[in-house]
């Protein structure tokens, strides 16, 4: 048997209240969190294309049996890699929202015919995150 309703179908005002109250605050929570998600995902991108960039550094190094530079430009929030003295042959450039925090005081890391590199430091920063690339004496680059 079918049961007759009484009362129109819908939803209170109390009801309605409620949802919009729930969907202002799970708006509002994911507008806060969102920024900071976007810029951690933009620094560990940022950190491991530039540990990526240099061990290639250094295999370039090793396979032309020349010295290839990994040089910082703090200002433009960039790098590039280069033989020592010629013209870069590749550039890259940070996203937005991440800076160098620390360079290396010769704003360079420099890999030898061997693979062999300057000790060295850099850290990236964003949204109150920092990631640190290492590079040893050995070569070895290493993400932290």
């Amino acid at each position: 048997m079918a049961r007759v309703m009484d009362s129109a179908g819908g939803f209170t005002a109390l009801e309605l209240l409620l949802v919009v109250v729930l969907t202002g605050i799970v708006g509002g929570i994911g507008s806060v969190s969102l920024p900071h998600l976007a810029g951690s995902v933009r620094l560990a991108s940022a950190a491991d294309r530039l540990a990526a960039v240099l061990r290639a550094a250094r295999g370039q190094a090793l396979a032309r049996g020349r010295s290839i530079e990994v040089r910082f430009d703090p200002a433009a929030r960039s790098w590039n890699v280069r033989e020592r003295l010629d013209p870069p042959f590749e550039a890259h450039q940070l996203p937005p929202g991440v800076v160098f925090q620390s360079l290396p005081s010769a704003l360079r890391v420099r890999f030898s015919t061997v693979g062999t590199a300057d000790n060295a430091t850099v850290v990236l920063a964003a949204s109150g995150r920092a990631r640190r690339i290492v590079v040893n004496q050995r070569g070895r680059v290493q993400l932290q």
